[in-house]
């Protein structure tokens, strides 16, 4: 399960050295390592990507929180959640001092990314085999459960995908 929990703070919230010399946040994010004991996944700069998102002098910020070894989100109310999401922010990006966040939204997703598990790809290859075996050569398995589910994983993949595809189809004989 994952949470998108998108806040939005004043600049001035935001932790001097994490500026630049105008002021603003640069950059897409960051991720948040265990190591600094706080349990959100990740933050985008969402204003600092798609500038006009919010006010002047307001930053828009959307954060990853759950995981596969944080599954209790899907219990937690909202405001659990955001409160979380905000007491580590104040650990890696924020001032102590900063103001309550403006939430502007909190989506939780039961089943959200897919945990690749020991022996995960073997299983796939299983199945790739007994799909051959049975005369199924042309059904394919493709998604982001065999490439990751990272983005630039699942269009480089998709690439490969489809140029599989298409040599298929040129090596395919049509009935007449």
């Amino acid at each position: 399960p994952v949470a998108a929990v998108t806040l939005a703070y004043p600049e001035s919230a935001i932790l001097d050295d994490r500026k630049d010399a105008e002021g603003k946040v640069p950059g897409f994010g960051q991720l948040h390592p265990r190591s600094q004991g706080v349990t959100t996944l990740g933050t985008i700069y969402s204003s600092s990507l798609f500038p006009g998102r919010v006010p002047e002098g307001q930053m828009l910020i959307l954060n990853y929180i759950g995981g596969a070894t944080n599954r209790n989100i899907v219990n937690q109310t909202e405001e659990e959640v955001v409160k979380q999401v905000d007491s580590d922010l104040r650990i890696m990006l924020l001032k102590k001092d900063a103001p309550a966040p403006k939430t502007v939204g909190v989506r939780v997703w039961p089943r959200a990314i897919p945990q690749f598990n020991l022996g995960h790809l073997d299983q796939l290859e299983t199945a790739k085999g007994a799909l051959a075996q049975a005369g199924w050569d042309n059904l394919l398995l493709g998604g982001n459960y065999v490439s990751g589910v990272a983005l630039g994983k699942c269009v480089e993949y998709g690439y490969e995908f489809a140029a599989d595809i298409a040599k298929r189809v040129s090596t395919t004989k049509v009935a007449a």
